[in-house]
């Protein structure tokens, strides 16, 4: 009989910080960013101006580290169950495609010609640049819903395992031993 229990909460640990985080990105972008693109660039410059004490990237990013390593610590609990395998290898996935490298390599090059380097470009470049910015964000959104959905699955997978081994019965096809 398998021990399924710290994989659950393990996964459920992560589940919860994907959806979160999942949830912050997409009312984010739903509240936030209508207001942000609305009127580029003299609605960028009120955004820095608004947004001086704390901006976005000051709570994401930290909060990106956290899913990150609830992924990994997941993933090296969880691993050898092949019940959830797959569904934690592909929110890994959605995580780090569509989150971790699209996020850095490009969100933030387009993010620091709208905030930081503006006055370096042409109008027609920044404006380029918002456009690209946001449809950059929505794949984001799209991985962050993926990476939240499968890690839920895999943790409902898991706990599910948990509870039938707890019960006696084997984990893999829910028989009574």
């Amino acid at each position: 009989m398998k021990n399924y229990t710290i994989s659950s909460v393990t996964l459920g640990i992560y589940a919860v910080v994907a959806f979160f985080v999942f949830s912050v990105a997409a009312m984010e972008t739903l509240l936030l960013y209508p207001n942000i693109f609305r009127d580029v660039p003299e609605s960028l410059a009120l955004t820095e101006e608004f947004m001086s004490v704390v901006a976005v990237g000051d709570v994401m990013r930290p909060l990106g580290g956290v899913m990150m390593i609830s992924a990994l610590f997941a993933t090296v609990v969880s691993i050898r169950y092949r019940i959830a395998r797959r569904w934690l290898l592909g929110s890994l996935a959605a995580l780090v495609s569509g989150q971790f490298l699209l996020s850095i390599g490009y969100q933030w090059p387009r993010a620091s010609i709208l905030f930081d380097d503006r006055g370096r470009y042409a109008l027609a470049e920044i404006e380029r640049a918002a456009s690209e910015f946001l449809i950059g964000q929505y794949f984001r959104i799209a991985a962050a819903g993926l990476a939240a959905l499968f890690a839920v699955i895999a943790a409902l997978k898991t706990y599910r395992a948990a509870t039938l081994a707890a019960a006696g019965a084997d984990a893999d096809n829910g028989i009574p031993d």
